[in-house]
């Protein structure tokens, strides 16, 4: 890029010289040294203007995920707020003992799991997907499964850990194919297959969330997509 600045500027040089000549040497130079403090200027705000548009791009990155997640926590907030209460006359008989077992569970995988997002919200992503890998083994019903699942390819996505991603979003896609998240991992499995140069699989992504998911964010999301891909 300096080397074709460079020569319009000697250009100009010899022009100067040609049509002035009363104008002594330093002044040509004078003038010369001016355009090249400028030519400097103009390329630190040129390198100065792309740092900001990635730091810019970094921070839409954090706000996406801070975003699901507080939407995750009212739903978990939603659904232990909401269990509904069995009347007393379809109260079965059961063992203490077994009840008791089921909650402990129950509150250690909320623990866990509440554990798991606050390392997420400090960005200790390492620490959470093997806190959501351990919920995903030792929980294989629980309440927080699917979530695990779904976060756990979040990470693996900002960590560009792309295949571990796409693996993840598939496992959750053929488990819950009626679950809510299912669109946005469709979409993002678009997004990985771009990274892996693989457009026509991403092509078939984003119309899948395009048809199936009409109304969704990911579904004008993976419409952008496609005319990027297609233009």
């Amino acid at each position: 890029m300096k080397r074709i600045i460079f020569f319009p500027l000697l250009f100009i040089s010899f022009c100067l010289i040609g049509q002035t000549n009363n104008e002594s040497l330093d002044l040509i130079l004078e003038k010369i040294e001016n355009l090249e403090i400028e030519l400097a200027r103009l390329t630190n705000q040129i390198d100065s203007n792309t740092f900001e548009v990635q730091k810019l791009d970094e921070s839409n990155q954090a706000r996406y995920v801070d975003l699901d997640k507080r939407i995750h926590d009212l739903e978990a907030i939603i659904l232990l707020t909401n269990e509904e209460e069995v009347p007393d006359k379809e109260l079965k008989t059961v063992n203490p003992l077994a009840e008791l077992i089921e909650k402990d569970g129950e509150e250690e995988e909320f623990t866990l799991w509440s554990n798991t997002l606050k390392l997420i919200d400090n960005s200790r992503y390492s620490e959470a997907a093997e806190n959501l890998r351990f919920l995903i083994l030792s929980y294989p019903n629980g309440a927080y499964l699917v979530d695990s699942y779904f976060w756990l390819g979040e990470i693996y996505f900002l960590q560009e850990m792309n295949e571990d991603a796409y693996e993840t979003y598939f496992s959750l896609i053929n488990n819950f194919p009626e679950h809510e998240r299912v669109s946005t991992a469709l979409y993002k499995l678009g997004l990985i297959s771009i990274k892996l140069e693989k457009n026509d699989e991403a092509i078939a992504f984003f119309e899948r969330v395009i048809l199936n998911y009409p109304n969704s964010g990911s579904s004008v999301l993976s419409e952008q997509e496609l005319l990027k891909l297609k233009s």
